[in-house]
């Protein structure tokens, strides 16, 4: 991942309206005029820093993968017995989506990613889900699996957060009721390793 140089004022401007109208409209339905009405310039000057609307899309995804792989990290990290693995993140990943828009747009362009940036937007969230891959088998190794079994825990264990992730995107209001039984399941395996 890399570090952005300093950016200017303007510049963050520019990028917290991005992030607010490719979420709401996707990257179709927001235009340079409606970022530069939002942030208060005329669309001339979004060209100072930015060269067109894909490079703002762009590093919007950069951001968000950095963004949101540091709290994968964060919450891994805060992961504390008797809890399971990865348990600190879903319960932070309802809070998490509505209060950071870098995962409201990471999971949105995962799901709906405008069609000439399908590509570069599944990139993004491949490196994202390398690194909650990453950090669920950490947690995983004190059970001592066959990478078998390590394959199937991780699959269940990003199904729970792709399950949860729907939930939210598309608002059905079922994401208690969802997270509930989700956990439940996850938990119920994770007793049957500590059983052998």
């Amino acid at each position: 991942m890399q570090s952005h140089k300093p950016r200017s004022s303007a510049k963050l401007r520019i990028i917290d309206a991005a992030f607010a109208l490719f979420f709401m409209h996707g990257y179709e339905g927001a235009s340079l005029s409606d970022i530069a009405k939002a942030v208060g310039i005329r669309k001339a000057s979004i060209y100072t820093h930015f060269a067109s609307k894909e490079a703002i899309f762009l590093e919007l995804l950069q951001d968000a993968l950095e963004s949101e792989c540091a709290f994968v990290k964060s919450c891994f990290a805060a992961d504390i017995e008797p809890s399971m693995p990865g348990e600190a993140y879903c319960h932070a990943f309802e809070a998490r989506y509505e209060s950071a828009i870098t995962l409201r747009f990471l999971i949105r362009m995962a799901y709906a990613a405008p069609v000439h940036l399908t590509d570069s937007s599944a990139a993004t969230f491949n490196v994202y889900i390398a690194a909650l891959t990453e950090q669920i088998q950490q947690a995983l190794q004190p059970y001592q699996l066959d990478s078998a079994q390590l394959a199937l825990y991780t699959d269940a264990y990003l199904g729970v957060i792709d399950s949860l992730s729907v939930e939210l995107l598309y608002a059905e209001g079922l994401y208690e009721r969802r997270f509930k039984a989700m956990l439940m399941l996850y938990h119920t395996a994770i007793k049957q390793l500590t059983k052998k």
